[in-house]
């Protein structure tokens, strides 16, 4: 081997020897975007590491509380000549304004040091997001609901999610969510107002938390914290009742009949708000109040919670008196009283639901002249169309009978005498025509119409005339006759 050709091999190896020492070397970069963070804006913190064993996850607890994490990413890749690379991306929003810092971050020899980074409350040239949370009253007493405003700017495209909001001191119930205006600085501010009811359990200082507040404009999700409430909950009174009703009761009630009936059903119907109060309380508070009524049986009362008054700060109640009416005369309506706890003036106050009175009317006087007059009317209407009846048939007779007497046939006459004698009895004896004729009645009244008279003399002329003697013969028979009578009374004075 030549001498240059041994120095060219001998340069060669040096430079294979230290390419392989310069691949080998390790190295870790941390890396911040963007560099100057913003309040409720991501921070990506960015860790590349090379030929350096696994980088660690990080825990939420490590950043907690001043940051959130929001998502890792974690990736590693290798060469064939010995080179690894790891990127870990962290997705981070901060959770205070001023001063905050990343813990260190250690992967082998090496290692990201402990950073502050300063936090602005927005961007340059911008206002802050306006966050304001009120309570209407900062002192409330335990028992008493009290509303909770959560106002949130709304400007551009913010849409803002449901907030959470819970206390381990009391009840904490979600109202509402709704865009309004607030007065802010001198000017006004488009807001969107979520509102809860809470209702202390204890009395002392009491908190109020709030979970994180999300929004995505322009899909970019934006993390804000919110400051929690506090306030400080006053103890009732010694005397009052814990499940009594605290508030400032308004009673609601729908108007009374005032006309009633002996036996008669009803019902009363009242509306409650404005007070805190459970069923069971309000149920025992009504079966006490009642018993003013005068005539009046009660049943017992029945509680319905109104469906749409779900968002109001207090529960709305309608109540339903049944009752039955058991005497006739004045009636007086129950008088509901409800002993309650009012917080702005410090007492017990009383809120009544007064239906007043009304008169009991007793219908069975008059349902009985009813009945008699409904029975008369009827006995009156038979009698009439009994009349009718009557008067109908016998001006139906009349007319067959001037129909007859107008056609002047007598033979008729004669065959309506004789089918009448024939469906008579055969032990009876067989009236004359004319006897027959004077019995007829139309209407129970005799027959009185011209010509009938007529009508019997043509039909006795033609049935009897034959049976007659001739005048002579019937006068010689009564001369005789008159001659023999005298004999006959000589000869009873010779034997008397």
């Amino acid at each position: 081997m030549t001498p240059r050709r041994l120095g060219l091999g001998l340069a060669l190896s040096v430079l294979a020897a230290a390419g392989g020492a310069h691949a080998a070397s390790p190295s870790l970069r941390c890396t911040l975007q963007p560099p100057h963070p913003v309040l409720g804006h991501p921070l990506r913190w960015t860790i590349r590491a090379v030929n350096l064993p696994e980088l660690p996850l990080l825990r939420a607890a490590q950043l907690a509380p001043d940051w959130l994490l929001q998502g890792q990413t974690a990736q590693r890749s290798a060469s064939g000549r010995g080179r690894s690379s790891q990127i870990l991306e962290l997705t981070l929003y901060p959770m205070a304004i001023g001063t905050l810092r990343l813990p260190a971050l250690h992967a082998g020899t090496l290692s990201c040091p402990r950073r502050a980074l300063r936090i602005a409350s927005s961007a340059h040239g911008q206002a802050p997001q306006f966050m304001a949370a009120h309570v209407g009253d900062a002192s409330p007493v335990v028992g008493q609901a009290v509303r909770v405003d959560l106002n949130l700017g709304a400007g551009g495209a913010l849409d803002w999610q449901p907030v959470r909001a819970a206390s381990d001191d009391g009840v904490v119930r979600p109202l509402s969510t709704l865009s309004t205006e607030v007065v802010s600085r001198g000017g006004r501010v488009a807001v969107q107002r979520q509102s809860w009811s809470f209702t202390p359990l204890r009395a002392g200082d009491t908190t109020i938390h709030f979970g994180l507040l999300r929004a995505t404009p322009f899909g970019q999700l934006r993390v804000y914290p919110l400051a929690p409430l506090h306030l400080r909950a006053q103890p009732l009174p010694a005397y009052w009742p814990d499940d009594a009703a605290i508030g400032h009761a308004r009673w609601r009630i729908e108007r009374a009949p005032q006309r009633l009936q002996l036996g008669a059903n009803g019902v009363l119907h009242a509306t409650l708000g404005g007070v805190q109060i459970g069923r069971a309380a309000l149920l025992r508070a009504l079966v006490q109040a009642t018993g003013s009524e005068l005539g009046l049986r009660l049943y017992p009362p029945r509680l319905r919670r109104e469906p749409g008054a779900a968002h109001a700060l207090t529960p709305v109640w309608h109540v339903a008196l049944a009752f039955r009416v058991d005497a006739a005369g004045p009636v007086v309506y129950p008088r509901l009283r409800l002993p309650y706890y009012d917080p702005r003036r410090g007492a017990p106050a009383l809120a009544v639901a007064d239906w007043g009175g009304a008169q009991a009317d007793d219908p069975r006087p008059a349902r009985l002249l009813a009945a008699i007059a409904a029975v008369g009317a009827l006995v009156l209407l038979l009698a009439l169309l009994r009349l009718a009846t009557l008067a109908a048939r016998a001006a139906l007779c009349r007319r067959r009978w001037r129909r007859l007497i107008a056609r002047g046939d007598a033979r008729a006459l004669a065959q309506v005498w004789q089918r009448q004698a024939a469906r008579a009895s055969p032990q009876a004896p067989t009236p004359t025509l004319r006897s027959w004729v004077r019995s007829q009645r139309c209407g129970g009244r005799p027959l009185t119409i011209p010509g009938l008279e007529g009508l019997i003399a043509v039909e006795e002329r033609r049935r009897y005339a034959a049976a007659q003697p001739d005048r002579h013969t019937a006068g010689a028979a009564q001369r005789s006759s008159s001659r023999r009578q005298p004999r006959r009374s000589s000869c009873s004075r010779r034997q008397r």
